[in-house]
């Protein structure tokens, strides 16, 4: 009877840690793994409160803003990717504190990027206003990237819906899907 008792307990563990290790190749994002299917992945956000746009677009809360988030997948509607765009707005030191404050807390939990910049093409003036149309000209380079065992993500200022407007957009993409995608290509070829 110990015997199985014993038996019993070391295969619940050993079933226990295969889920986490599953679980632990992909991203979370808010909590929610970068696995599965499109439709999957946009029921649990909207199980959080998020509302659908369109097909793969929803809007809710994330990181204390109203975001629109993106999802990505393969042709056979395997996501493999996340997007969350913040509210634009036409203010930079706004839009610079808030990619400070995102890179902040990214870095607590992740370490140091990988890769980070802050930068404008060389004739910007130093301006809020020249900033601002540096961003609308595409010649704005604030981006933050880490590069970790799941996937990346990516933390960077863009432009916004309106003239002169910014926005910040977050991207998480995931290694083991983005990877199936790319055989999936290459079996193409």
């Amino acid at each position: 009877m110990r015997k199985y008792i014993l038996l019993t307990i070391a295969t619940l563990f050993a079933f226990v840690t295969t889920i986490q290790a599953q679980d632990s190749e992909h991203f979370h994002f808010k909590g929610i793994p970068i696995d599965g299917s499109l439709s999957k992945f946009g029921s649990s956000l909207v199980s959080q409160g998020f509302t659908k746009i369109n097909n793969n677009t929803y809007k809710g809360k994330f990181l204390r803003n109203e975001a629109i988030v993106a999802l990505v997948g393969d042709d056979d509607n395997m996501i493999w990717r996340v997007a969350a765009v913040m509210p634009s707005t036409d203010t930079w030191s706004i839009l610079e504190s808030s990619f400070n404050g995102y890179v902040d807390l990214y870095t607590e939990k992740y370490g140091a990027p990988t890769k980070l910049n802050k930068s404008f093409a060389e004739h910007t003036g130093n301006s809020a206003f020249s900033k601002m149309y540096a961003i609308d000209n595409g010649e704005c380079e604030y981006y933050a990237i880490w590069n970790l065992k799941q996937g990346s993500i990516e933390v960077r200022i863009v432009k916004g819906s309106d003239y002169l407007d910014g926005t910040i957009r977050i991207v998480y993409t995931d290694n083991a899907n983005k990877e199936d995608v790319r055989k999936s290509d290459l079996d193409e070829i």
